[in-house]
């Protein structure tokens, strides 16, 4: 009798705990941070939205395996709108950013080996393109 008052017990507290998670946390976006940045290679092209107001960030993360030039290419993909293209070492240290509205904007640095974070961002609702070459 013992065991399934306790695992009844257990039941009803995941039932409870499932329901008091707010469903705008069941629905964000998973990299809205440098720590949970997506991984990228060079030569990818990615297509992403951004949903203002709760999710106004993109993170990736690129490992260069060598000293080399790095080019990103951002495209806003819906009109009357603007992003913002970053581009971090690994400790977070900033080394260039560009807006894009109508016009696509590009980053193209010569790079050491090593981690380098890219971010999007814009406190609007968008479409985008980021191309790494």
């Amino acid at each position: 009798m013992k065991t399934r008052g306790w695992t009844l017990f257990v039941a009803v507290l995941f039932l409870c705990v499932g329901l008091s998670v707010p469903a705008s946390s069941q629905n964000r976006d998973a990299d809205t941070s440098r720590m949970q940045a997506r991984q990228v290679e060079v030569g990818s092209v990615h297509t992403d939205r951004l949903s203002a107001p709760d999710d106004v960030v993109d993170w990736r993360i690129v490992r260069l395996d060598e000293r080399g030039t790095l080019r990103l290419e951002l495209t806003v993909q819906t009109s009357e709108r603007s992003a913002k293209l970053a581009l971090t070492n690994a400790t977070g240290e900033e080394l260039e950013t560009v807006e894009a509205g109508s016009e696509s904007a590009t980053i193209e640095r010569r790079l050491d080996a090593g981690i380098y974070y890219i971010s999007v961002s814009s406190s609007q609702s968008l479409e985008y393109r980021l191309a790494i070459e």
